[in-house]
């Protein structure tokens, strides 16, 4: 058992430092940022992958694929109808949704 705890160390540890390769990429500062609005991050991060409608937050999320030294990220950031940022990660807003992050 302890043997197995072990060898899962350096897995996760690898998942972790795989964000943070992406981490300074502008569309994440963006998304970072005090203040992040829907204009600053397209205007850092460009045309995104995808826009979907977020009911639950009455607003918008916008997807994009971070691309680095031939490895890809999802990463998408939420806006309210004033297009101020609610939520942002290293997924899709699909899967956001589906892991709840934007239920009220």
């Amino acid at each position: 058992m302890h043997y197995a705890i072990l060898a899962l160390v350096p897995l996760l540890s690898a998942c972790s430092l795989s964000f943070m390769n992406f981490d300074n990429e502008p569309v994440v500062q963006a998304a970072y940022a005090n203040g992040a609005t829907k204009n600053k991050v397209i205007a850092a991060g460009g045309k995104p992958d995808s826009e979907v409608s977020i009911p639950e937050i009455k607003g918008t999320c916008l997807n994009y694929t971070l691309r680095k030294d031939g490895e890809t990220m999802p990463f998408y950031i939420a806006f309210d109808k004033s297009g101020n940022r609610k939520h942002y990660g290293y997924i899709s807003c699909q899967d956001a949704r589906v892991k709840g992050v934007f239920k009220q």
